[in-house]
């Protein structure tokens, strides 16, 4: 079995519905149940990415397609499909009856390593945690290491990580001390600091080196960082990370149109919530030797089938769109291997 890394950068906010309402959330996004970081399940990932095989699952030819029995006998919507093995069938799988196999890629759900959020200085910062880290580094993910042990200790919920020299552009100015006089008592300068949301932190250390070199080589949007990714870079602890991922994400309000009158419908106002753009995923594909006798004679190789799907995404200039509300921009992505 051959892995590699797939890196996902959302170009514009992003809905990957959990299909449940939360709250005042009527549309919420899919979570992790134990920490609240938003996912993409591998089931949306592999279902967008076979789709840009969509030439080979829906041929202009139909002389080549069928339609199963069973599926016209249970009255079901017709789902053409193609006899002979194809690309897709060897990558993704199929259920043709003839050549029915499961495919060589498998996908693991993208998971989350960085999340942009609003500063009060410096317009937004790009926050990570010990945990988003750590779990990077445990998949391979190129260039990412668990956070040392001391810096971790230093983290509490008011403290972070970032750049703080003196043209850093999300450090608040450093509170000099202020030297004693006959008529005032001096006080100890206090450490540089942000503001992310309503939160102040306070400055405990700086990033560990090579952390923002290998974040800014899966960003190939980097440019738009206007500089220094590092600069704009924050960790902050674990809990906070949930925080911010629970309660800083876009919610956008929408109103359902009465077909017959063409105006708002008064019942119909509800909340969406979306995954901000400029947020970083990261998913695992393995790839094991075909699962068609077809292909196993044509002696593919898992390095094939993955070299397959990055000549595909090659061909649509790296660019996704996953989860719902398409037409309306959402959901555009960066999609490509990491190193």
């Amino acid at each position: 079995m051959t892995s590699r890394i797939l890196t996902l950068f959302t170009r514009t906010p992003l809905h990957v519905g959990a299909g449940a309402s939360v709250g005042a959330i009527d549309q919420p996004i899919v979570r992790e149940r134990h920490t609240g970081l938003p996912i993409i399940p591998g089931s949306s990932l592999k279902g967008v990415l076979a789709d840009l095989w969509n030439h080979e699952l829906l041929p202009e030819d139909d002389k080549t397609l069928r339609v199963t029995a069973r599926e016209e006998n249970r009255g079901e919507r017709r789902v053409w499909v193609q006899d002979q093995v194809t690309e897709a069938a060897w990558l993704f799988g199929s259920d043709n009856d003839k050549v029915a196999s499961a495919g060589s890629l498998s996908f693991g759900e993208a998971r989350l390593l960085a999340f942009p959020i609003r500063s009060a200085k410096g317009s937004f910062a790009w926050i990570t945690s010990p945990l988003l880290l750590a779990r990077a580094a445990r998949e391979g993910v190129s260039g990412i290491k668990p956070l040392p042990a001391d810096l971790v200790t230093k983290l509490a919920d008011d403290k972070a990580l970032f750049a703080a020299h003196a043209t850093a552009p999300l450090a608040l100015p450093e509170i000099k001390a202020i030297t004693a006089t006959p008529n005032s008592t001096g006080k100890p300068g206090q450490p540089a600091r942000l503001v992310l949301e309503d939160y102040t932190l306070t400055h405990t250390g700086n990033l560990p080196d090579g952390l923002a070199p290998a974040l800014a080589a899966l960003v190939t949007d980097a440019a738009h960082f206007s500089g220094n990714l590092g600069d704009r870079l924050v960790i902050v602890s674990d809990g906070m990370m949930s925080f911010f991922a629970r309660t800083a994400c876009e919610i956008a309000q929408h109103v359902r149109i009465n077909d017959a009158t063409g105006t708002a419908s008064p019942t119909g106002l509800f909340n969406q919530e979306n995954a901000p753009a400029d947020t970083l995923f990261y998913a695992v594909l393995h790839a094991t030797p075909p699962r068609s006798a077809s292909h196993r004679d044509a002696k593919k190789t898992p390095a094939d089938a993955l070299a397959a799907l990055d000549t595909k995404l090659t061909e649509v200039a790296h660019t996704i769109q996953i989860g719902g509300d398409a037409t309306t921009g959402l959901g555009y992505c960066t999609a490509r291997f990491a190193s």
